[in-house]
């Protein structure tokens, strides 16, 4: 699994440019929140619906993956908030 040292922006022409734009504490944070909501909304979200799995999947083995699902998506929530409070203490100096 790739770390955040394993690539920097010259690998990637997208991360590039958005380096370019946030090279300050609060565009480094923004793009923190960013990629909280992406990872919540993108990722643990879209599993919890119920449509995106097998219909053979049993309902207690889905109750089993939702429960566990629900905890990841909590857990960005507190992310997000911590992302949030790191702007309003830092990110002001944009």
């Amino acid at each position: 699994m790739f770390s955040a040292m394993d690539m920097d922006a010259s690998d990637n022409p997208t991360a590039q440019t958005e380096t370019n734009e946030h090279d300050t504490i609060g565009g480094m944070l923004a793009s923190a929140l960013n990629m909280e909501d992406e990872i919540s909304g993108g990722v643990y979200q879209d599993y919890l619906n119920r449509k995106r799995w097998p219909e053979q999947l049993d309902d207690e083995t889905y109750a089993e993956i939702t429960k566990r699902l629900t905890v990841l998506v909590e857990d960005t929530v507190k992310h997000q908030k911590t992302i949030q409070a790191l702007v309003r203490e830092h990110g002001e100096e944009d």
